[in-house]
């Protein structure tokens, strides 16, 4: 596996982070949360498709349940969400550096 530049892992992490805290997303609103292009989005999520980290999610309705909201949304965009891998590599991740990122649940 190539060396991958840190600011990208870091950007990943952030991704995989955000997967974990509140659930599925599509590339357009997780650019628009992350502050990224919507190309940069979707070049990420490739990438981190590929690396079996997250995963299309195959369902029509795609259901959220956290801590403090449950809402079921019909899905119009191709949605990610983390496999068991990704679950597992941002565990490993947050051990040797200290993941902050401060993602918050958005304001409706």
């Amino acid at each position: 596996m190539p060396v991958r530049h840190d600011q990208d892992e870091l950007l990943d992490l952030t991704i995989l982070a955000y997967l974990k805290k509140l659930g599925p997303e599509y590339a357009k609103l997780l650019a628009i949360r992350l502050g990224l292009s919507l190309e940069e989005s979707r070049k990420r999520l490739q990438s981190l498709e590929e690396r079996g980290l997250i995963k299309r999610v195959e369902r029509r309705i795609v259901k959220y349940y956290h801590r403090r909201r449950k809402s079921v949304k019909h899905r119009n965009h191709t949605y990610y969400e983390l496999t068991r891998e990704g679950e597992l590599f941002l565990r490993e991740a947050k051990k040797k550096i200290d993941i902050n990122l401060g993602i918050e649940y958005p304001k409706r």
